[in-house]
């Protein structure tokens, strides 16, 4: 017999929502209400509490494991999976660092590339500058508890406010926004982002510890100051198993 939330719980048979989806509602629900490490009931005893076949629970269960709220282990069952880190990145213009400690998790920076080097034309583009001038590239890989979350590639127009002198600067232990502000006098006001699905290639598996071609939440920021001007472009890859974002909507005014 099942315990708990489960137990009170049956699936609707008379309407077309089809009940392997039924199943996986219900068990979602029971897992954001339980602790990860906890054991989810094994797939007889939810075949015998819902009356619905092997099949019809196996494919609840394994879109859940496909989404990240399970693992399954053999001889162990399945258990539910850490909830993944919300993240505010859309929403507030905050550092890294910062929002971990809000979230009482230790943020860890590792710097992979720190160099002076020509713009791109993507990255001309994005930083309204010319193909080739002079640009600060900026590679580092973000972690939280000792586990990769984030791999970010930012470029600043080297000659802005001094910029260059970024290549110098201690980004491992040292926020990049608050030595703009603070060092180079240079204020982010704003940020456009643009959100999609990539597949993660072998650079981004080997640094993220994910496989190869898992799905990864890729973001592009342009980040502009108090005059408008595009002082910071970047590029991050956030493993999908462990962040969703936070999106807030507010009605226009009229």
């Amino acid at each position: 017999m099942l315990n708990g939330f489960l137990r009170d719980k049956q699936l609707n048979k008379d309407i077309p929502i089809p009940l392997y989806y039924q199943l996986k509602e219900l068990l979602l629900e029971y897992i954001t209400s339980n602790e990860e490490k906890t054991p989810l009931p094994t797939e007889s005893q939810l075949c015998d509490h819902f009356q619905v076949s092997r099949s019809t629970v196996r494919q609840a269960l394994g879109e859940l494991t496909s989404d990240g709220f399970l693992v399954r282990h053999k001889g162990k069952g399945t258990m539910i999976l850490p909830r993944k880190i919300d993240q505010d990145f859309l929403v507030v213009l905050e550092s890294f660092n910062d929002e971990m400690y809000e979230k009482g998790l230790t943020p860890h920076t590792q710097v992979l590339t720190l160099v002076l080097t020509s713009a791109s034309p993507s990255v001309a583009k994005a930083l309204a500058i010319e193909k080739g001038d002079p640009v600060v590239q900026l590679v580092r890989l973000r972690s939280a508890n000792g586990v990769p979350m984030v791999l970010v590639s930012s470029f600043l127009p080297a000659s802005y406010h001094g910029l260059t002198g970024m290549v110098d600067e201690d980004l491992e232990n040292h926020s990049l926004y608050k030595l703009m502000e603070n060092k180079y006098q240079v204020s982010i006001s704003s940020s456009r982002r643009v959100i999609e699905i990539r597949m993660a290639g072998d650079f981004e598996a080997t640094h993220l510890q994910v496989p190869a071609h898992s799905p990864l939440q890729y973001i592009e920021t342009v980040s502009t100051t108090t005059d408008d001007i595009p002082i910071e472009y970047s590029k991050a890859s956030y493993r999908g198993d462990l962040s969703r974002f936070v999106i807030e909507i507010r009605k226009k005014k009229i």
